[in-house]
């Protein structure tokens, strides 16, 4: 990642998939002047649920997991987050976050208030769009998890966790593995079980040889095995 104490200017970003680009040249210097640019640590909360609601934030580089407390106080991640990706949404006057945002390794964010941003969207329709399109797409997969988690067994669930992570991250082409160190208990909160059953079932999928564990990692020896297992449910954003 670019050094702590470089601010990276938006026009000179190297994140091509960043929505601030989509601005128009005028717009692109204005935001970049009035937004504050802060490199979180792996770990760090980036906005807690309960607080007000102040900005949007956008990840210029990094792994983000944005988390969901039930009313005991367990967690569970409702959203994987990288390069590109907003966290947050605008808010009126005294709105606060229902959820948090946490980072899974060392992330570059920029924050944009909701003054500028509600400028930015009203003066810009291309960055309006396709900001309205990545929320969209966002709901989408929600809605998928929340309509199959239902009907599915807790061996199909933690491989949608699986696939969802690889989706969202990537992984690498040589050796297939996840472009993400993943603890168990993250996936557990990804599929809505516990840490136990996320250490039995990725030692049956060792055995069946979709996946290989090697120390922290997770190979996805066979990708599309993987999706077969779950191809009943047609689910389209893998």
């Amino acid at each position: 990642m670019t050094s702590d104490n470089i601010i990276v200017e938006c026009g000179k970003c190297k994140n091509t998939d960043c929505y601030i680009k989509l601005c128009d040249s005028h717009w692109i210097l204005l935001v970049n002047n009035k937004k504050n640019q802060i490199v979180f640590k792996k770990g760090q909360h980036i906005f807690l649920e309960g607080h007000l609601i102040f900005g949007v934030y956008f990840i210029q580089e990094g792994k983000v997991k944005v988390n969901s407390s039930n009313l005991d106080g367990k967690k569970q991640i409702v959203r994987l987050a990288t390069d590109g990706h907003i966290l947050g949404h605008l808010g009126s006057q005294g709105e606060t976050y229902p959820i948090e945002a946490v980072t899974m390794e060392d992330s570059r964010i920029c924050f944009f208030d909701n003054q500028t941003m509600h400028d930015a969207l009203m003066a810009n329709p291309q960055f309006t769009f396709n900001m309205m399109m990545f929320y969209s797409k966002e709901l989408r997969k929600i809605e998928q998890r929340t309509k199959f988690f239902a009907q599915m067994t807790v061996e199909e669930k933690i491989i949608f966790a699986l696939l969802y992570v690889a989706s969202t991250f990537g992984i690498s082409k040589k050796e297939k593995a996840l472009n993400v160190i993943i603890s168990r208990q993250d996936l557990a909160e990804i599929a809505g079980t516990n840490s136990e059953q996320i250490s039995r079932t990725l030692t049956s999928l060792n055995q069946q040889n979709l996946i290989h564990i090697r120390g922290k990692e997770i190979i996805m020896s066979d990708y599309q095995g993987l999706k077969n297992c779950i191809s009943r449910y047609k689910i389209s954003l893998f």
